[in-house]
């Protein structure tokens, strides 16, 4: 199953959220990313979290579309999307796309971009989009795919990475060992439309971007 959860960030552009989110088999709203859903057009199968941020009208009209509600107290020891990723597992996800996690909080954004490790960690598929940014984490290979000039950066997380290569990019790289510190693996470019990523050892953050 493909899951799609809508978190309560940042939307700038609806038709281009309306059209990712439609690829996928279940949708997932936290808490007031309803009224992202609201404004798209979308249908939720489920709204989760304690309901602090939606807005009334948008409430009543879901609930008049027999959508799911699960409701938890604000007080809690988890966020509204990570509640929602839990809820996704038990589905059965196998691939897992999140919107609207990225905004001014940056504590939030930080650790959603988190979620993307405890994700692979279940080996489920899964990334962060944006108007602006496809975020992944990979501690094996992933090819990326866009257009040509699309920029793409690797980040190491946590630690070094080992016997890094990359293929299809303006700065090709062979079995590269890349610092935790480094800001080697910024702002490369794409010379086709997909490059691969690949490494033996580590975690590295993906981005692909565009101004």
């Amino acid at each position: 199953m493909k899951v799609a959860i809508i978190s309560n960030g940042d939307i700038k552009d609806y038709d281009f959220h309306k059209n990712i989110v439609k690829k996928y088999d279940y949708i997932i709203c936290a808490d007031g990313a309803s009224n992202h859903a609201y404004k798209m057009g979308i249908i939720p199968n489920m709204i989760l979290g304690d309901l602090d941020s939606i807005n009334e009208e948008v409430k009543k009209y879901f609930m008049n579309k027999k959508v799911k509600f699960n409701t938890f107290p604000s007080k809690k020891n988890k966020t509204d999307t990570e509640i929602c990723i839990d809820y996704a597992l038990n589905l059965g996800a196998k691939e897992v796309v999140l919107l609207g996690v990225i905004g001014s909080r940056m504590d939030h954004s930080l650790a959603n971009i988190n979620i993307l490790y405890y994700l692979i960690k279940q080996g489920i598929k899964a990334s962060i989009v944006n108007e602006n940014n496809e975020i992944h984490i990979t501690d094996n290979e992933i090819e990326v795919t866009g257009k040509q000039g699309d920029i793409i950066s690797i980040i190491p997380l946590y630690n070094d990475v080992e016997g890094v290569t990359l293929k299809g990019l303006e700065y090709p790289l062979d079995n590269f060992y890349l610092k935790f510190s480094s800001s080697r693996g910024i702002s490369n470019v794409m010379m086709g439309d997909r490059c691969k990523i690949s490494l033996k050892k580590g975690y590295l953050l993906v981005i692909k971007s565009k101004d």
